[in-house]
């Protein structure tokens, strides 16, 4: 539909045909008064959307739940990312026979040990479940990103160094833990 249609199609609307528009001609139509800029028939399409009471789990539960499943893809986005990086240091250490450690792979690996210390942290601290419980309850239906964790960790212990306890804990304030707060902050 073009816009000129979709324009005259909105202003022939009446009254009567508002409360009969299913949530999905509705949504479609808001999106549209958007894009054209209409208010008045934005605001007209919103107050006769037709009202509905619900019943909902308990709304403190439900933000634990949902901030969870938000933070562990985070990580999970973060993970993969990281294993990224890994994966072409190992490349790049197979083609470069030098046998010392670059400052770029020391740093490499000291946020990575950071990043996954700070996460198992928030786990226990802060959702009072394993860091593996809590991946596993949003993306457990593998074993992919457990294995994949167990991998990363084997190649960061061939390095031998100490995590990083400030990174540490700016990841798991700045990320992981202000994530936590700021979804939870209306109910605690």
């Amino acid at each position: 539909m073009s816009v000129k249609a979709s324009l005259n199609a909105l202003k022939k609307m009446n009254e009567k045909m508002y409360p009969k528009l299913s949530a999905n001609e509705r949504f479609k139509m808001v999106i549209k008064t958007f894009a054209i800029g209409d208010e008045l028939q934005r605001e007209k399409l919103v107050k006769t959307c037709p009202r509905v009471n619900y019943y909902e789990s308990d709304h403190a539960y439900t933000e634990r739940i949902e901030a969870s499943r938000d933070i562990v893809t985070v990580f999970i986005i973060q993970l993969l990312e990281y294993d990224k990086i890994i994966s072409i240091m190992k490349i790049t250490k197979e083609f470069n026979y030098k046998t010392e450690e670059s400052n770029n792979e020391m740093k490499i690996v000291n946020e990575v040990k950071a990043f996954l210390l700070a996460f198992e942290t928030f786990c226990e601290e802060h959702a009072g479940v394993t860091s593996k419980e809590l991946i596993q309850a949003w993306y457990g239906y593998d074993e992919k990103y457990i294995n994949k964790i167990s991998e990363i960790k084997e190649f960061l212990n061939l390095y031998q160094i100490e995590p990083d306890t400030l990174l540490k804990d700016m990841w798991l304030e700045k990320v992981f833990t202000n994530g936590w707060v700021q979804r939870l902050k209306s109910i605690l």
